[in-house]
């Protein structure tokens, strides 16, 4: 198979296993907001920000450098497969000797056995990154796709079974418990038969690949913090009500970014590194990434947000209604966040782990005060709306220094393979909003199951009469071609 072959066929199985794995996801989220209360949200929201944060290091920033290096040996792999597991359970012990100043920090007795209880997470995930990062490389994303839908059926099973029996907020951490074990041992059957590592750690091993993650760590760790400060801040200024809601909006819609960036982005990674000399077609690769992203993310946001109103209360329950207007403007920070995304597989594809570093360092400098004054002044959905604004703000920027800096100049191709899409999901929503008044006496579901279909309708319409091209790439991806 060709190397475009090879992607295109990644970007099938990825999107099945999106598709999948959103489909459950929502479906927890759903089930959840019936059994668990804004309290319980914002205490697992605080328990995601501590351990996503640690998260960050534990493969110390070498999974990336792995698929970069084209010529990386068995004794080095084996190496670094053991330091994973060392990282691992150092991450765990810390956990544990942290937990009593976290607790105090954020005033919330209940983290303590909610913390112990989900760091169990760094004594299973290590055993199986390093087969999961080798399979990416070689672009197995068949198997990659069969291996993350059976842990997410497995972890949300698990998080429904135990809503229902009453566990509340333990029904998150059991979920991802089992996520993560059936991952693991997928991973350890297949891996240990192909990439078996020898019982060897020697520190020549990690050489070239330690000042790789070095930044790769730092970029992590910035970027993560940068991501997280408005829950962070919300959760200290305003409490855990309040950041129950801000997280349940959050959380719904973050999914599109969780699920369907990656159908790309996870292949365009090793992708690029396979070409990384060739700025032309890097160039080319890259415009044409954040343009089929934007073209699918772009009327998922702008109907998100349309719909808000009549979709929180009929399909999460009305104790949710504080969070619809939090839902309307997160939708469009989600936007833009997911057009920045893809510039990670570019920046590392080109060694230059560095950039992202200083990057995401600016980025924090910025979003501490704006976050803070947006909450001081406007509650939270001052922090909503100062987001977006930086949001707006970070994109123009991004490209300045980033996008140039990795593939040269390419204003007009780069906005315009960005704002095409975002022009379709606005020209549908002036068309959607139109029509419905035409049903707006119709009971609520009918009346949602309308817009939801009118917008459908109508953004494939539109993009299909102005940009075919895009509509015919993003089908041939999606669908295979039988000759």
């Amino acid at each position: 198979m060709t190397l475009k072959s090879k992607a295109t066929a990644g970007v099938r199985w990825t999107t099945l296993a999106a598709a999948v794995n959103t489909g459950f996801r929502l479906l927890q989220l759903v089930v959840l907001a019936h059994f668990l209360s804004p309290d319980d949200f914002g205490l697992m929201a605080i328990v995601w920000i501590i351990i996503g944060f640690i998260q960050e290091y534990t493969d110390l920033g070498i999974s990336s450098a792995i698929i970069h290096r084209q010529d990386a040996t068995k004794d080095q792999l084996s190496t670094l497969y053991w330091l994973n597991i060392l990282a691992g359970l150092c991450a765990f012990i810390l956990v544990w000797l942290s937990t009593p100043l976290l607790v105090h920090f954020f005033d919330e007795i209940k983290l303590a056995k909610l913390l112990h209880g989900i760091a169990l997470v760094f004594l299973i995930n290590p055993w199986g990154t390093q087969f999961s990062i080798l399979l990416q490389k070689e672009l197995k994303f068949n198997f990659l796709a069969i291996q993350e839908m059976c842990a997410t059926i497995a972890g949300v099973s698990c998080a429904i079974l135990c809503a229902i029996s009453g566990l509340g907020v333990w029904s998150l951490i059991f979920g991802l418990l089992a996520n993560e074990s059936t991952k693991t041992i997928i991973l350890l059957i297949v891996g240990m038969k192909k990439y078996r590592p020898n019982f060897r750690f020697c520190r020549s091993d990690l050489k070239g690949y330690l000042n790789f993650g070095l930044y790769q760590i730092g970029e992590r760790s910035v970027n993560y913090i940068s991501e997280r400060m408005d829950q962070l801040l919300i959760g200290s200024i305003l409490g855990v009500n309040s950041l129950g809601y801000y997280n349940f909006a959050f959380n719904l819609v973050i999914q599109p970014v969780i699920r369907i960036n990656p159908i790309v982005t996870r292949v365009a990674f090793p992708v690029f590194s396979k070409v990384q000399n060739d700025t032309n077609r890097l160039k080319a690769g890259y415009i044409k990434v954040i343009n089929l992203l934007t073209s699918i993310n772009a009327p998922i946001f702008f109907g998100l947000a349309m719909a808000a109103p009549v979709a929180i209360p009929i399909v999460f329950g009305e104790k949710w209604n504080s969070s619809i207007l939090l839902v309307q403007i997160l939708s469009f920070v989600a936007l833009f966040r997911s057009i920045g995304n893809p510039i990670g597989s570019l920046q590392l594809a080109k060694g230059r782990p560095d950039l992202g570093f200083k990057w995401n360092i600016l980025l924090l400098v910025v979003t501490f005060p704006t976050i803070y004054l947006g909450g001081k002044f406007g509650g939270v959905v001052g922090v909503a709306v100062s987001l977006l604004c930086l949001q707006i703000l970070m994109q123009v920027l991004e490209y300045l220094y980033l996008v140039r800096s990795l593939i040269e100049k390419c204003a007009k191709e780069y906005f315009g393979a960005i704002l095409k899409p975002i022009f379709f999901a606005a020209e549908m929503i002036f068309w959607v909003i139109g029509a419905s008044f035409v049903f707006n006496s119709a009971p609520p579901m009918l009346f949602l199951i309308i817009q939801i279909t009118l917008g459908l309708i109508s953004y494939i319409l539109l993009f299909w009469l102005q940009d075919k091209k895009t509509v015919i790439e993003i089908q041939s991806m999606i669908r295979p071609k039988y000759q």
